[in-house]
């Protein structure tokens, strides 16, 4: 069987650049992936780099796609909360993505995929839209809740990057890379020593990401929780991100599916995020 070249980040991704995924094709059975040599490795993490890179001149028809979400923030203690909102993107593998996220402050992102990420947001009500830098890429999306810029774009998987070994990641054959942290993410970060990725054996999805800081136990972890099929194709259908030092998580879970959309390009620029991406109601297919 060959491999399906239709996956793209999601939110990890999520469903964003970094964690939407879909493939034509069932998924394997579950159990252990072999050990690869060295050159096996980065070669399955090129492929995947490849496909998620930015590539601003491509112009898609009829592949763009939007997806509606939910965030769910599970706290050690006290009440749950929630948010929803939306993410679309010219294609899915694209490196571009916008994040529509409802709430007190409703705020519009714009993302650039790649090694020193780029990113814009523009809160309702505002005349222009502000470049993120430095703090602002770990900064939470929604005050209180755990996922950040950087979590959703996942840079790290650009960086040096060491193979680390094969076997099982969230159930399913999968090979664990390591990333070592450049000089900008060291500055806003010093007490992080490094992040892993578990990258799925059969397709190349990201599994689990987890960022180290001085202990062995991780302080962050980004792990898929659930698929779901959708017109043929399987798409990421929930995310957790968990916080040790907090010891919550927030869950994001894609409620709604609309793909091979016509989208203009122009809506998936800085001053693109002014004008909202207007889709019929029905566009939708229900994920609930």
């Amino acid at each position: 069987m060959g491999k399906p070249k239709d996956f793209a980040l999601l939110f990890l991704l999520i469903l964003f650049p970094g964690l939407l995924a879909c493939a034509k094709s069932p998924f394997p059975a579950r159990g252990f992936a072999k050990i690869l040599s060295q050159e096996e490795a980065l070669s399955r993490l090129q492929r995947y780099r490849d496909f998620v890179s930015s590539d601003g001149n491509r112009t898609s028809f009829h592949q763009a796609y939007s997806f509606q979400f939910r965030l769910r923030h599970m706290p050690r203690r006290g009440e749950e909360s929630f948010s929803q909102g939306i993410v679309s993107g010219p294609s899915l593998g694209h490196g571009h993505c916008r994040v529509h996220i409802e709430g007190n402050q409703t705020t519009t992102y714009l993302f650039r995929n790649q090694a020193n990420p780029q990113a814009w947001k523009m809160i309702e009500g505002d005349p222009k839209p502000m470049e993120l830098e430095g703090s602002d890429f770990f900064s939470p999306m929604v005050s209180g809740m755990n996922q950040s810029p950087f979590d959703l774009l996942m840079p790290f998987v650009f960086w040096e990057a060491k193979y680390q070994k094969s076997g099982k990641v969230a159930g399913r054959p999968a090979h664990l890379f390591s990333f070592s942290l450049p000089e900008w993410v060291v500055r806003e970060k010093p007490d992080w020593s490094h992040l892993t990725l578990g990258l799925d054996d059969a397709y190349d999805l990201p599994l689990r990401v987890e960022t180290f800081g001085q202990s062995y136990v991780p302080d962050r972890t980004y792990v898929l929780q659930s698929f779901k099929k959708v017109q043929s194709r399987w798409i990421v259908k929930s995310i957790d991100c968990k916080d040790r030092m907090t010891r919550s998580t927030t869950r994001l879970e894609i409620t709604g599916a609309a793909m091979d959309l016509d989208i203009s390009g122009n809506l998936f620029t800085p001053e693109g995020l002014a004008h909202p991406i207007q889709l019929p109601v029905d566009s939708y297919e229900s994920l609930d």
